[in-house]
């Protein structure tokens, strides 16, 4: 075979790997940083348990929400500052926030939360990080940065009526 000959298929067979690179399926990115928004509906923290329970969880990259008849928006996390990026809303089965309130288990999102609004009267909020030591306080409802000190880390927020 000659050198022209080689090289030619070469290129060719080059040409081809590039070609079904190019049609390959693109890798998913984590829920939190493609735009998913996602539905978690729990319930109150019962007796000797330390979280609120999760009844389900919904997630999808068009913004469709799960079931909400019945429930009660409590609270929705932000992957960036001011609100932006992936989005997770929280939902009650058992009303809005009162003085007990709801504590909620971050999951997946311990690493992710830059920003946060709350409803429903749950107007106080307890970030703890994931140290599981440090805390940080929060009032009212929207919180566009949580601060350098609790931003990706979250490790679960207790939210309630402080009012």
């Amino acid at each position: 075979m000659s050198l022209y000959t080689r090289m030619a298929a070469t290129l060719s067979v080059a040409a081809s790997f590039i070609g079904l690179v190019g049609l390959a399926p693109q890798a998913s990115a984590s829920a939190s940083s493609d735009g998913t928004h996602c539905s978690v509906v729990v319930e109150r923290v019962k007796p000797g348990e330390k979280f609120s329970r999760v009844k389900s969880r919904t997630c999808s990259d068009t913004g469709a929400a799960a079931n909400r008849s019945g429930r009660t928006l409590l609270m929705t996390w932000y992957e960036h500052a001011a609100y932006g990026g992936g989005s997770t809303d929280v939902y009650g089965d058992y009303g809005p926030c009162d003085a007990a309130g709801y504590v909620l288990d971050t999951g997946l999102w311990r690493y992710s939360i830059s920003s946060f609004i709350t409803y429903n009267s749950c107007d106080g909020q307890q970030a703890v990080l994931n140290d599981g030591q440090g805390a940080v306080y929060y009032y009212g409802f929207g919180t566009p940065n949580v601060g350098a000190q609790a931003n990706d880390n979250i490790g679960w927020f207790k939210v309630w009526d402080a009012l």
